[in-house]
């Protein structure tokens, strides 16, 4: 007699993807805006707009994936051109 088990659902890592990815992409960008704004104003204001320009980098890859994947495109072809 063999006890096997049966998953009640497939494993295709869509959790991974749909739950875990944006939950660590929502964690690094409020860390980059929070770093941002730490900065003051006079003193790194490049490394100012350099953390506030990834917290949005990466928010457009979450948020809107479909949108990024065509703006990389347009400006790699635009690049390569």
């Amino acid at each position: 007699m063999s006890h096997g088990f049966i998953l009640a659902a497939a494993i295709t890592g869509s959790g991974l993807k749909g739950f875990i990815l944006p939950l660590c992409a929502a964690v690094m960008m409020c860390g980059c805006a929070v770093r941002a704004t730490g900065l003051s104003w006079s003193e790194d204001f490049n490394k100012k707009l350099g953390f506030a320009g990834s917290a949005i980098f990466s928010g457009i890859f979450v948020f809107i994936p479909e949108t990024a994947v065509t703006l990389v495109t347009e400006i790699a072809k635009a690049v390569t051109a």
